[in-house]
C-alpha cells in the first residue's frame, strides 16, 4: 500500500500509456485513410496486424516502465531509505506488487482505447473483452519481466536499451534458434496474446511465460537479498 501511494508510480505509468496511445492512435489514423474491403465489427487481416503492433507497443512500454519503477529510486537511493523501513524483502515484493497494478490498469485502458477507436474512428471493430484481457495481460507481464531485468541491472540508462533489446531479440534470431524460439518469454507471450484474442481457453503458453518470469523475478530477487546496495 505504501507502493501504490508513490505519485512517481502512477505519473510514470501515466506517461507510458500516452506514449502507446499515441502510437496506436497514428496507427488507427493510417488504417482510416485505407478502409479495408470488408466492414462491419469483424477484424480483418490488416486490423489484426494493427492490433499486433499495438500488443508490441505495449508490451515494450510497460517493460520500460517496469525496469524505470526500479533503477530510477535506486539510482537516486530513495529505493535505500524504504530499505531501511521495510527490509529488503518486502520493499522489493512491494515494488514488484505495485508496478504490477499500475500496468495492468495502464493496458485495461489501452485495451479499451484501442476498442474505441476501432468503433468510433474507423468503424470497423468494437470494444472486446478479450482484446483488453490480451492487453492487460501483456502490460502486467512485461512490466514485471522489465522490473526484474532493472533489478539485476540497476543502471537506469542501461536498462532503456537492454529491456526492449531482451524482448526483440528472440524474434530477431529465432531462425538460428529454431524450435528453441518458441519456448523464449517474448514468443510465448505473444502466443497466448493471440490464443486470448480468439478466445482460446488453452494456458500452456501463458504457463511457459509464467515460469520465465519466476526464473527472473527469483534470480532478481536473489540478487537482491545478497548483493550490496553501494
Amino acid at each position: 500500500m505504501s507502493d501504490l501511494r508513490r505519485p512517481w508510480l502512477w505519473k510514470g505509468s501515466a506517461i507510458g500509456t500516452l506514449l502507446v496511445a499515441g502510437l496506436i492512435g497514428g496507427l488507427v489514423v493510417a488504417a482510416a485513410i485505407e478502409p479495408e474491403e470488408e466492414s462491419g465489427h469483424a477484424m480483418t487481416g490488416g486490423d489484426r496486424i494493427l492490433l499486433d503492433a499495438g500488443l508490441s507497443l505495449m508490451l515494450t512500454a510497460a517493460a520500460v516502465v517496469g525496469s524505470f519503477s526500479f533503477t530510477s529510486d535506486f539510482n537516486t537511493r530513495s529505493f535505500h531509505r524504504r530499505i531501511l523501513v521495510f527490509q529488503r524483502g518486502a520493499a522489493f515484493t512491494g515494488r514488484a506488487a505495485s508496478t504490477t497494478v499500475a500496468a495492468l490498469v495502464a493496458g485495461t485502458t489501452i485495451g479499451v482505447l484501442f476498442g474505441l477507436a476501432g468503433e468510433l474512428g474507423v468503424d470497423r471493430w468494437h470494444v472486446s473483452t478479450h482484446v483488453v484481457v490480451a492487453f492487460a495481460g501483456v502490460s502486467g507481464m512485461g512490466s514485471l519481466w522489465g522490473f526484474a531485468i532493472g533489478s539485476l541491472i540497476r543502471n537506469h540508462l542501461l536498462s532503456l536499451f537492454v529491456v526492449p533489446l531482451s524482448l526483440v531479440l528472440p524474434t530477431a534470431v529465432g531462425r538460428q534458434l529454431g524450435h528453441f524460439a518458441d519456448f523464449l518469454f517474448p514468443n510465448l507471450l505473444s502466443v497466448w496474446a493471440n490464443q486470448e484474442l480468439v478466445g482460446s481457453l488453452r494456458l500452456d503458453s501463458l504457463a511457459g511465460a509464467a515460469m520465465w518470469l519466476a526464473f527472473a523475478l527469483g534470480t532478481g530477487f536473489w540478487v537482491f537479498l545478497k548483493r550490496d546496495l553501494a
